[in-house]
C-alpha cells in the first residue's frame, strides 16, 4: 500500500472516491501514498467491508440519539437543540508529530499566563511599551474589579484551549486562544466513548493514547486550587439548561464527580460562597466557572443582572477559588495575536514554538494600510472578543460591500484586526457518496500541572469548509471527529478511581442536594404523573370512540368527557351535552388538541415540560432514565407527513404509558432512597393523589348514566381492573371500588397509598431536631392520611350518597384542598432559602 500513487485510492471499497486535495496538507496521504500512521487503520477498516462499516456506524448514531448529545443552534429559525454529529473516521496523529504540538501548546499556555499575571499585576509590559496600553485599557473585558484577586495556586490560567489547524507544509498553527472558560472537553469524552465502542478491536490495536490522564491532571489542578486541603467542595457553575454548553457541563459534572450548580444555587455569607441545599447552606471551596467573567457578579459588575452578588470579594479574600479567575478571558481577543511573537521574546527570551495565524491590528497605521490593501485575502474581526457575541459581526462583514468594510475600519481602526486565512488540512470524512476529503480544525486542551501545563492526548476535531472560528463551526452544525494520538507501544491504563487510602466516613444522606435541583425533581415527578393520568384517560376515551357503539350511547361517556375537560385535554364545552352538539366532532378535534404545544395543559406540552425538567437535572438522573425520557420527547409526536387519525394517537398513547411505566420501574428499583428520590417521589405522590381525587369527583359526584359502567371505567383508567376481578369477580359495586381506589393502602394506585408514602417521605426530610413539635408539612400529611383512613366506604351505597354535600364529596374536597397546601409547605421550607435581613444602615460605601 505504501507504493500507491498520491491520487490512488488506498482500498477499492470504502476509499474509492477519496482524492487528495491540491494545495493543502492531507492527513491521509503523503507524497508516497497512505501515511504510515494510517496504514493499519485503513487495512482494518477495509476488513470490515462497506456494509459492516455502515452497520456499525448506524449503531453509533443510535447511541448518540439515545444519549441526547446535542448543542444549541445559532440560527434564528431553529429553536431547539440539534443532535451532535460524529464522523465515523477518526483523525489519526502519530505520537512524534503530536509531541511537537504539545511543546508549542505548553509554551503558549505559559506565555498567556505570564501576560495575565503582568496585566493584573505590575503591568511592566505596558510600561515598557512592548504591549501598547491602549490595547488593554480599551478592552471592554478589562475591569478594575478583577484586580486584587488571589489567583488559586498562584495560577491566573488553570485551563487553556487552542484552536489549531495545519498549514499546507504540515505545521500546526494556532487560530485562536481560549482562556475564558474553554469548552469542548465533554464533547471529546463523548466522541471517544462512541468511537471506541464502534470500532473496539481497531481502537485497542491502534494503541490510542487515553484521555483519562488529562482529566486526572484536571482534578489535581482543582484540588491544588482549593483553600481547604481536606476534601474540598467543588462545583461547576453552569449557565443553565438554556446555555449552549449545558450538555457538556452536566456530562463533566457526572464524570468528574462535581456538583453542577447555577448562579441561583449560590449565596454569599460573610464573604464565603455557600451552596443552598436541603440541609441548609454548605460552604463551596472551588468554582469551575462556565459563564463569561462579566456574568459572574451582579454586585461589582453593575452592567449585568446575572451571577452571584459578592463573588469577587469572596475571591479576593481567598475564601473561594474561581477557575479560571475572573478576567482571564482578556488575552483570548484577536488583538493579542498581533503581539504574541514580541511578547514571547520579551518574557521568555525565545521565539514562539507554534506560530499563531498572522494578525494585523488596525490601530497601527502601517498595519491598517496592509489590511485595507488585502481585504480580499484577509478576515476582518473585532479586536476584542466577547464570548458568544461574534456570530452576528462575522455575518455582517461577510454580507456587506468592500466599501462599507473600509469605511467601518477607518471610522474606528483600534476596534478591528485583519487575519490571514489558513488553508486547513483535509481528512477523510464519511459522506453519503462515500469517503471524501474535507477541511478540519482541532481544539486542543491543556491544564496547569505544577509549573507547566499538561496537554490532553486528543482533542475536539471539527469538519468545516468555512474559515470561521470553531464556535461557529460547532453552532453551524458541522460534524466532529475523535482524535487518536497513536502511541509507538502499548498504552498504560489510566482510571479516575482513587486508590485505596485511609478510612472514610460512611454516609447515607443526600442533604447536599441543591434546592433548585430538588424543586426540578419535585415538579418532574408531578408532570410525570400528570402525563400518565392524561394518557390513560385519553386512551380510555379513544377506545370508546373507536368501538362499534356510538360514543353518546355509552353510559360512561359524560363522566369521561367531564374528566378530560377538567384536566384541560379538551374544551370544557365537550363536558356539557348541549354545548357538545354545537362543537366539531370529538373524533376530529381530539388529536390536534393532544399535540397543541401552545396549550400548556395539552399532553404534548406536559411531555415538553418533562423533558425540560429532566434536562435541568441531567446530572442527577441515571443514563437509562435519561434515555427513556429523551425517547418519550422524541417519539410522542404526530406523523410528519400523511393523514393520521385516532388509531395513530392510540398507538402513541400506548407507547407513552409503557415508557412512563419503565421510568417508574427504574425509579423504584434503582434510585437510592435519599433526598433526590424523596422529592421526585413526593411530586409523583401528590400529583397521583390529586388526579385520582379529581377523577373520582368528576365520575362519581352527581353521576349521569349507568353507575356500573362508570365504575368499570374508573378501574380501567386506574389500572386496577385485574386486582378488582381477582377479588370480586364481575360483581362491580361502589363500596368495593371506592375501597380499592380510595382507602386500600396496598393498592399502588389508591389515594391512601399515596398519602402513606408522602408521610414517610416528609418524616425522612431534614427537620429542626431541637423542636418537639411536628412541622407544618408533617401535620398536613398526617391530617390527609388520617381523614382518608377514617372514611367508611361501606356507607356509600345509594345514589344520594353521591350528591355534592354528601360525606364522600366533602372528603374529596378536603383532600383536594389540603394537597396543594402540603406542596406549598414543602416548597417554603426546603426549596426557598431567604438570606439574613440587612438594614440599609448597615450598607457601607
Amino acid at each position: 500500500m505504501s507504493n500507491a500513487s498520491p491520487n490512488a485510492p488506498p482500498t477499492p471499497a470504502l476509499f474509492s472516491q477519496y482524492r487528495k486535495g491540491e494545495g493543502v496538507y492531507d492527513e491521509l496521504y503523503d507524497a508516497s501514498g497512505v501515511r504510515g500512521a494510517w496504514r493499519p487503520f485503513v487495512q482494518a477498516i477495509e476488513g470490515l467491508g462497506v456494509e459492516g462499516f455502515k452497520r456499525r456506524w448506524q449503531q453509533a448514531n443510535r447511541a448518540l440519539n439515545r444519549n441526547g448529545l446535542a448543542y444549541s443552534s445559532w440560527k434564528e429559525n431553529e429553536k431547539e437543540a440539534r443532535p451532535w454529529e460524529l464522523d465515523p473516521i477518526p483523525l489519526l496523529i502519530a505520537s512524534e508529530d503530536w509531541d511537537i504540538a504539545v511543546k508549542g501548546l505548553q509554551q503558549r499556555a505559559r506565555l498567556l499566563e505570564a501576560i495575565l499575571t503582568d496585566i493584573y499585576g505590575h503591568q511592566e509590559l505596558m510600561k515598557s511599551g512592548v504591549l501598547p496600553p491602549e490595547v488593554v485599557f480599551s478592552h471592554p473585558g478589562f475591569c478594575r474589579p478583577f484586580h486584587r484577586q488571589r489567583p488559586p495556586a498562584n495560577h491566573f490560567l488553570h485551563f487553556y484551549a487552542a484552536d489549531m489547524a495545519r498549514a499546507p507544509n504540515g505545521k500546526w498553527w494556532v487560530l485562536a486562544d481560549r482562556t475564558e472558560a474553554p469548552s469542548g472537553a465533554g464533547f471529546v469524552l463523548e466522541n471517544r466513548l462512541i468511537q471506541s465502542r464502534t470500532l473496539p478491536t481497531i481502537f485497542h490495536q491502534a494503541n490510542v493514547q487515553r484521555l483519562a490522564q488529562y482529566f486526572l491532571a484536571f482534578k489535581r489542578a482543582v484540588a491544588a486550587a482549593a483553600p481547604r486541603v481536606e476534601n474540598p467542595r467543588v462545583v461547576i457553575l453552569s449557565q443553565g439548561s438554556g446555555g449552549p454548553n449545558y450538555f457538556e457541563d452536566a456530562y463533566l459534572a457526572r464524570y468528574l464527580g462535581y456538583t453542577l450548580v447555577e448562579a441561583s444555587d449560590l449565596a454569599i455569607r460573610n464573604h464565603r460562597v455557600m451552596l443552598k441545599t436541603l440541609g441548609g447552606l454548605i460552604q463551596v471551596d472551588v468554582i469551575i466557572r462556565r459563564p463569561n467573567s462579566d456574568q459572574c457578579d451582579s454586585l461589582e459588575l453593575s452592567h449585568t443582572a446575572e451571577g452571584v452578588p459578592g463573588l469577587l470579594q469572596a475571591s479576593r479574600n481567598g475564601n473561594v477559588a474561581v477557575i479560571n479567575p475572573l478576567g482571564s478571558g482578556l488575552v483570548e481577543s484577536p488583538i493579542f495575536m498581533a503581539f504574541m511573537p514580541k511578547l514571547c521574546q520579551e518574557l521568555f527570551g525565545e521565539p514562539l514554538l507554534m506560530p499563531g495565524v498572522a494578525t494585523w491590528w488596525c490601530g497601527d497605521p502601517g498595519q491598517m494600510d496592509h489590511v485595507l490593501a488585502n481585504l480580499d485575502t484577509l478576515i476582518v474581526k473585532r479586536s476584542y472578543r466577547m464570548r458568544g457575541r461574534e456570530l452576528a459581526f462575522a455575518n455582517m462583514v461577510r454580507n456587506q460591500s468592500r466599501e462599507a468594510t473600509i469605511k467601518m475600519i477607518r471610522s474606528d481602526p483600534h476596534q478591528y484586526v485583519g487575519q490571514e486565512v489558513v488553508k486547513r488540512s483535509t481528512c477523510p470524512v464519511w459522506k453519503s457518496q462515500g469517503i471524501a476529503p474535507a477541511p478540519i480544525a482541532m481544539r486542543a486542551f491543556a491544564v496547569a500541572s505544577g509549573d507547566d501545563f499538561e496537554v490532553m492526548q486528543g482533542g475536539l476535531v471539527r469538519v468545516s469548509a468555512a474559515p470561521d472560528p470553531l464556535e461557529m463551526s460547532i453552532l453551524a452544525g458541522e460534524k466532529s471527529k475523535d482524535a487518536w494520538i497513536l502511541s509507538q507501544g502499548p498504552v498504560n491504563r489510566v482510571s479516575l478511581l482513587k486508590k485505596a487510602g485511609g478510612p472514610i466516613d460512611l454516609k447515607r444522606t443526600g442533604g447536599e442536594l441543591p434546592s433548585r435541583v430538588a424543586e426540578n425533581l419535585f415538579w418532574l415527578g408531578r408532570n410525570l404523573e400528570r402525563a400518565d393520568v392524561c394518557a390513560r384517560l385519553l386512551r380510555a376515551t379513544i377506545v370508546r370512540l373507536t368501538s362499534e357503539s356510538i360514543l353518546e350511547e355509552q353510559p360512561e361517556t359524560p363522566a369521561l368527557l367531564r374528566a378530560l375537560a377538567d384536566i384541560g385535554q379538551i374544551e370544557t364545552g365537550y363536558g356539557i351535552e348541549e354545548i357538545r352538539k354545537q362543537l366539531p366532532p370529538l373524533e376530529t378535534a381530539l388529536p390536534p388538541a393532544v399535540f397543541d404545544a401552545s396549550d400548556s395543559f395539552s399532553l404534548r406540552a406536559i411531555v415538553t415540560e418533562i423533558f425540560r425538567l429532566t434536562t435541568r437535572s441531567r446530572d442527577r438522573v441515571s443514563s437509562d432514565s435519561w434515555r427513556i425520557l429523551h425517547r418519550i420527547d422524541k417519539s410522542f409526536t404526530p406523523p410528519a407527513v400523511g393523514q393520521w387519525d385516532l388509531s395513530d394517537l392510540l398507538t402513541l398513547l400506548d407507547d407513552l404509558i409503557l415508557d412512563l411505566a419503565a421510568f417508574s420501574g427504574i425509579v423504584s428499583e434503582s434510585m437510592t432512597r435519599t433526598q433526590i428520590y424523596y422529592f421526585l417521589d413526593m411530586g409523583r405522590r401528590i400529583e397521583r393523589a390529586l388526579q385520582q381525587v379529581r377523577l373520582l369527583r368528576n365520575c362519581l359526584i352527581e353521576p349521569t348514566g349507568d353507575l356500573t359502567a362508570i365504575l368499570e371505567a374508573l378501574l380501567e383508567i386506574s389500572d386496577s381492573s385485574m386486582t378488582y376481578r381477582s377479588r370480586y369477580l364481575a360483581d362491580v359495586q361502589m363500596p368495593a371500588v371506592l375501597d380499592l381506589l380510595l382507602t386500600d393502602e396496598t393498592n399502588p394506585r389508591s389515594i391512601a397509598r399515596q398519602l402513606v408514602q408522602l408521610l414517610d417521605h416528609v418524616n425522612a426530610l431534614p427537620h429542626n431536631t431541637s423542636s418537639g413539635l411536628f412541622s407544618l408539612e408533617q401535620r398536613l400529611a398526617m391530617t390527609l392520611l388520617n381523614e382518608t383512613r377514617m372514611c367508611d366506604v361501606t356507607a356509600f351505597r345509594e345514589s344520594e350518597d353521591l350528591n355534592p354535600n354528601a360525606p364522600l364529596s366533602l372528603l374529596l374536597q378536603d383532600i383536594e384542598s389540603l394537597l396543594p397546601k402540603l406542596a406549598d409547605a414543602l416548597s417554603n421550607r426546603y426549596l426557598v432559602h431567604a438570606g439574613a435581613q440587612v438594614q440599609l444602615t448597615e450598607i457601607r460605601s
